[in-house]
């Protein structure tokens, strides 16, 4: 942190004055945008993806407002965890997605797979809508929506482990949270390690290297569809081992 980053925050924390804190609103909204854009398909309608950033927007003023240098955690791991906490319950209690989509995932994920195996290839987001007749929209938000849901309860545990953090950065109050942690660790990366080399490859570019569906839909030359497929598969999976911790 800069001595004029420290010097905001300084001013912020003893005089809660607004114009700090809209500084420091605009220093990481491209922090907000990202949450948003790896947590969502790039194709879903921009009225959607404006309400995520406001949403994200509110999360991380609740991140200013809450954080605690003192603590020793990062102000962007802290306000990460607050701003995708925040768009997961905005969509869950707009029920961003319609109970009967949720219904119609599985006939997706079996419909990809014969696709697949019909082609010997990934099949295209228009051949998956063709062949469950549904409409392009229902189908990305489906699986936008059914990622988001699946990895909620292993973000804090994979932000905390994949992503290179000292224990030091992490609020850990005795050291029998700080056993936990570590075996928790450990039990993570054997569960990575267990997935298949497209899912681990997957998880690798998502946490290790930070990026979203769009940017690994092309590295993989696959579509950001099948990219959250596999992600929310191989978090599936990941759950399934550690399942204890949930």
């Amino acid at each position: 942190m800069s001595v004029v980053e420290e010097d905001v925050w300084k001013v912020y924390n003893l005089q809660k004055d607004p114009d700090a804190r809209n500084e420091i609103i605009v220093k990481y909204l491209p922090l907000v945008k990202h949450i948003v854009k790896k947590l969502v398909i790039s194709d879903i309608a921009q009225s959607e993806y404006e309400d995520l950033i406001h949403q994200g927007i509110l999360g991380l003023i609740d991140a200013i407002e809450k954080y605690q240098p003192d603590k020793g955690v990062k102000f962007e791991t802290y306000a990460t965890l607050r701003i995708r906490g925040e768009i997961i319950d905005y969509l869950r209690k707009r029920d961003w997605m319609p109970r009967s989509l949720k219904k119609k995932y599985k006939k997706i994920e079996e419909t990809v797979e014969k696709l697949q195996q019909r082609y010997n290839r990934e099949p295209t987001v228009e051949e998956i809508t063709e062949a469950c007749g549904l409409e392009e929209e229902d189908v990305l938000k489906t699986l936008s929506y059914i990622n988001v849901s699946n990895i909620n309860s292993l973000e804090e545990a994979i932000e905390n482990n994949l992503k290179i953090h000292s224990i030091s950065e992490i609020d850990l109050k005795n050291p029998e949270e700080e056993l936990l942690y570590k075996e928790l660790k450990k039990k993570l990366a054997h569960a990575i390690e267990k997935l298949s080399e497209k899912e681990r490859l997957v998880i690798t570019l998502y946490y290790y290297e930070d990026l979203n569906y769009k940017d690994i839909s092309k590295i993989l030359n696959l579509t950001e569809s099948r990219i959250s497929q596999i992600h929310s598969k191989a978090i599936k999976k990941i759950r399934e081992m550690l399942g204890e911790y949930f």
